[in-house]
């Protein structure tokens, strides 16, 4: 997926510099004083098995990643994570500041160390949202995940993460 990544940076107007282990620098071509650092993760192919919903919830793809964040000067403005979403075999981003991400990483763990293993489990619904569900229960998916007549529990919490979802926008200077 990282060539598709690439491609699509290309396509989007930014130029980059790149460097072992998902590290890239982004210029961007409408503002060649604009760049910003990011680092790429790709999903592990996901267990449907044991990652998938236990309670018959639709889900479109799954993201599993497991990573170790890395101390690096600058530190990445943003992580961005892909996965295929094995309804169109097109790879997904979720376009995360750096800053958000560590505060819902320490909020969902408060014994985080940002230098530890990591590891995401992310689901992809039918409807387009998106969600972290790395630990949840068959019983926290029966309540969080199932959708009711004013959406799912989980909306709006610091477990969903649709608002970053292919919204490339984001490496632009505001």
């Amino acid at each position: 997926m990282k060539k598709e990544f690439e491609g699509k940076i290309i396509e989007l107007g930014f130029s980059f510099g790149s460097s072992i282990d998902g590290f890239y620098i982004l210029r961007d071509g409408q503002d060649i004083n604009h760049w910003v650092n990011i680092q790429l993760i790709e999903s592990i192919l996901p267990n449907m098995q044991k990652y998938g919903s236990k309670n018959g919830n639709e889900i479109q793809a799954i993201g599993i990643f497991i990573f170790k964040r890395i101390k690096t000067v600058p530190k990445p403005d943003f992580f961005i994570f892909t996965f295929r979403n094995s309804h169109n075999n097109l790879p997904e981003y979720l376009i995360i500041p750096e800053d958000e991400l560590e505060r819902r990483l320490i909020t969902a763990n408060s014994d985080s160390n940002c230098y530890k293993m990591i590891k995401l489990v992310f689901w992809l619904m039918k409807d387009g949202s998106v969600y972290n569900t790395t630990n949840i229960s068959p019983e926290g998916e029966w309540y969080y995940m199932s959708k009711g007549t004013n959406g799912r529990m989980a909306d709006g919490t610091d477990w969903d993460f649709t608002g970053f979802l292919n919204v490339w926008g984001r490496l632009r200077k505001n």
